[in-house]
């Protein structure tokens, strides 16, 4: 059975490496980027079963991010998991009307990083 994929956005080196060491250590594949304006590219290259993805990112914030992939065919059906220091209500509520699955806030607990990837994937994978 091929690894599942993961892909991390985030600006941030040690989370990061922290983030790409522990979902190895879980079997997925994972590629990580701290390039905003490059993350649809390397996205549609990597056709990841999930994205991670930080909302404070210099350049362009993950919101925005969100928009594009939701704009683009290929990766509009790739789950999105956003992980962010914003704990606040109104950002949370955006962040789902973009259509992420799931809302980890920082810093958080790496088993539920676990937990709410393959609880994604899962219900990505079940005939709805």
């Amino acid at each position: 059975m091929p690894k599942k994929k993961i892909f991390i956005a985030d600006d941030r080196e040690e989370v990061l490496s922290m983030l790409k060491e522990l979902l190895t250590s879980k079997g997925f594949e994972v590629m990580v980027s701290k390039e905003p304006e490059q993350l649809i590219k390397l996205i549609k290259n990597f056709e990841p079963h999930l994205i991670l993805l930080d909302l404070l990112m210099p350049d362009l914030d993950g919101f925005e991010i969100c928009r594009m992939l939701n704009s683009d065919a290929e990766a509009q059906t790739i789950p999105i998991i956003i992980m962010s220091g914003l704990s606040d209500l109104v950002d949370i509520k955006r962040a789902y009307k973009l259509g992420v699955v799931g809302y980890l806030i920082k810093p958080f607990d790496l088993n539920t990083v676990v937990a709410e990837i393959q609880k994604a994937i899962a219900n990505k994978e079940s005939p709805q």
